[in-house]
């Protein structure tokens, strides 16, 4: 970016609202791209003439709106938007790579994933979702998944121990079915994926999802409630939270009749 853009004469916004607006246009019309460095304070107080809590408010406003990010010892750029691409017809049977594997290698981004293991107890909510009696045991499965060293998203699974107990797959992310996807991985123990539904929200990270993902202040998070089921039961329920900056949700929808019974 070459020149600053003047303030609008007849703004009678507080000036770092005034700053932040221009900037942010900046931004969006893509005069300022990714990764290009942001004017830092010193710049922006000569520039406008003000005073540096404003120079500062202004950038915050911006970092809270997502669109810029602070790079210690280096300086604050405008944010890349690399992000994963998730459709809904991502799951299919047969794939030799799980879910995320997958959309991480479409976006040209090499993929990992950090998964703990444990038997737990099933709460309440849990045997809900996967209807077995409150106390049923359960392999609760933590995940970080990242690309190119970059957390992209964690996850909580939760699978019912009298499907997989004592199989080859009881632990998800061990031996040789690891990072393969659900449906691949309960196949091979002749359980039989045939619905999958979740379920979006959007709120505020919390304190732990913040750090574990590395959230940059102001940007909401995906909450996506997952369960993966035959054709008589839940077999594995995930909470999986994603960062707004991190990930697009890209759908696509048949034109049908109104009466087309394939719709519901």
């Amino acid at each position: 970016m070459h020149q600053l853009p003047a303030l609008p004469p007849d703004d009678e916004r507080p000036l770092y609202v005034q700053i932040g607006a221009v900037l942010q246009h900046a931004i969006e019309s893509g005069e300022m791209i990714s990764g290009e460095r942001v004017p830092g304070e010193n710049t922006l107080m000569e520039h406008y003439g003000v005073a540096r809590e404003t120079a500062r408010k202004a950038l915050e406003e911006l970092a809270k709106a997502g669109l810029i990010t602070k790079v210690r010892g280096s300086g604050t750029f405008v944010r890349e938007e690399r992000r994963l691409i998730r459709k809904p017809r991502r799951y299919r049977r047969h794939k030799q790579l799980g879910e995320f594997a997958t959309d991480a290698l479409a976006a040209g981004r090499g993929p990992n994933v950090q998964a703990t293991s444990v038997q737990v107890a099933a709460t309440p909510k849990v045997a809900e979702r996967l209807a077995v009696e409150p106390g049923a045991p359960v392999m609760r499965t933590d995940y970080l998944f990242l690309a190119d060293g970059q957390p992209i998203q964690s996850s909580i699974s939760y699978e019912p121990l009298d499907v997989t107990g004592g199989t080859e797959v009881e632990h998800p992310e061990e031996g040789r079915f690891a990072n393969t996807g659900v449906i691949t991985r309960l196949d091979t123990i002749g359980v039989h994926v045939t619905r999958v539904s979740e379920d979006v929200t959007v709120r505020p990270p919390r304190a732990a999802e913040v750090e574990a993902l590395n959230i940059e202040p102001g940007v909401h998070v995906f909450c996506i409630q997952r369960t993966f089921s035959t054709d008589e039961r839940p077999v594995e329920i995930a909470d999986i939270i994603i960062p707004g900056d991190r990930y697009s949700l890209s759908y696509e929808f048949r034109v049908t009749d109104e009466d087309d019974p394939t719709t519901d």
